[in-house]
């Protein structure tokens, strides 16, 4: 027996349609039979879809480690630091819970790497620039 192209591409086609069929119906039966648990992982997914937004603050930056009858100079001497944090914690969020700083250099390099120490535990990210400062030592 000869089988027609039209003849195999239909029987082709009504497979396909029945494996759609098959699967969107063991999907449903599936989302019927949900539990508990996963109502509260859809709970939790809910809390992390929450919109974010950015606030920028502007701090002086400090160097640790300076020795006694030294000084140093930072250019700039202030850096931006932005954070990342869900709407809802935007207002709560202060300048006084960010810190900026690098520490003197042990020994004679370009530019001194810049560090954000943060009070919040909740900001979802922290992003500072610039990344790196030059400097100036001076004796006292």
């Amino acid at each position: 027996m000869k089988w027609s192209k039209e003849i195999l591409t239909y029987l082709l086609f009504v497979a396909f349609a029945f494996f759609i069929w098959w699967t969107n119906a063991w999907h449903d039966q599936e989302t019927e039979n949900g539990s508990v648990q996963a109502v509260q992982q859809s709970d939790i997914a809910d809390d992390s879809r929450q919109k974010t937004t950015e606030k920028r603050f502007v701090l002086p930056v400090e160097v640790m480690g300076v020795p006694q009858g030294k000084s140093i100079r930072v250019f700039p001497s202030k850096a931006d630091v932005y954070v990342r944090v869900r709407m809802s914690e935007y207002e709560g969020l202060q300048k006084e819970s960010f810190r900026v700083w690098c520490t003197y250099p042990a020994s004679q390099t370009d530019v001194l790497v810049l560090h954000v120490d943060a009070n919040e535990n909740e900001s979802l990210s922290i992003r500072i620039e610039p990344e790196e400062v030059e400097y100036l030592i001076e004796e006292d």
